[in-house]
């Protein structure tokens, strides 16, 4: 009889384990399942990382050639958008994540998916501002203004993409930091500093004008840098001003690009990355994850840059 009762204990402990082990799966299965479909970032990230996503200013600035850089941290960020995308509907984006074909699942529009993380795991320095007249003419001494960018501080515009990686060289040999033309994941990085939003103020482009310069408050021309509103980073001008040139290549989809934030690259390309939108273009031009492509050669009085560099 004792070991009736005994068996009968042990039985009923063991229901009650694995009823527990059960529930905690249950739970966990709903955790990991709402973590995706809220788009949240890979749990090995935020292992390593941290969260929220992480990577801003350490600190540190230099200076070279009047060109200001300030150094951002390893870390990580969210890169594209569902801006010209439909997002599906709840069942749609669950399914998604199985393979299933229930709902209506999200569908990929345009160019700036799939959204990924890209992990950033070394230093690196971004320019301020984008580059002003008073800094690409210590380069390229007597050089014409444009009329609709013509004082010291304004950006340098009629700017190609090759021109502007010959000032990265220039400037790489004037100071102890290997200067370049950023890639499309370290500017969007830098564009968004920690946001997720369309801008990095929020989505709604009505605060753009106290970000950004832009068809409605520009005034038909370029502005001086540095006058807007700073990102959380305190960095100027990525909404807007002038088009900054990227040293990717351009590849309609995300798929196939470098995790680490290094440039997609394809030498001799006839499509380069410019990004931020510039003085004439509406606020959907200018939003963080927007992309266009121009031929290397092309200048123009919308096009400008902002310098990288690695350590030396």
């Amino acid at each position: 009889m004792r070991r009736g009762m005994a068996a009968g204990r042990i039985f009923t402990v063991w229901k009650r384990a694995v009823a527990l082990c059960a529930i905690l799966a249950l739970m966990a299965g709903i955790v990991v399942l709402a973590w995706a479909v809220a788009g949240l970032p890979p749990v090995s990230l935020v292992a390593e990382h941290g969260f929220p996503p992480a990577g801003g200013p350490t600190g540190q600035v230099r200076e070279v050639e009047g060109v200001t850089f300030v150094e951002l941290a390893p870390g990580y960020s969210r890169m594209g958008s569902w801006f010209r995308c439909d997002r599906g509907d709840f069942p749609g984006r669950v399914s998604a994540v199985f393979g299933l074909p229930w709902g209506r699942p999200p569908t990929e529009e345009g160019d700036e998916v799939p959204l990924r993380w890209v992990v950033f795991p070394r230093c690196f320095w971004i320019a301020r501002t984008e580059v002003t007249n008073e800094q690409f003419e210590r380069f390229d001494v007597g050089r014409p203004r444009s009329a609709l960018s013509s004082g010291d501080r304004d950006p340098a515009v009629n700017v190609s993409w090759e021109a502007a990686r010959r000032y990265c060289e220039w400037l790489s040999s004037r100071g102890d930091l290997d200067v370049r033309l950023p890639s499309e994941a370290e500017w969007e990085h830098a564009a968004r500093a920690g946001s997720s939003s369309e801008y990095c103020f929020g989505d709604d482009p009505a605060g753009l004008a106290e970000y950004g310069w832009f068809i409605e408050n520009s005034g038909g021309r370029a502005r001086e840098v540095g006058t807007r509103k700073p990102n959380g980073w305190g960095l100027h001008d990525f909404h807007g001003n002038v088009w900054e040139w990227c040293a990717d290549a351009y590849h309609s989809t995300y798929r196939g690009a470098p995790p680490d934030g290094r440039p997609r690259d394809r030498e001799g390309s006839t499509r380069r990355l410019r990004r931020g939108g510039c003085w004439s273009d509406p606020a959907g031009e200018c939003r963080s994850a927007n992309r266009a492509r121009s031929n290397p050669k092309y200048w123009g009085r919308i096009m400008g840059f902002r310098p990288a560099a690695d350590p030396r």
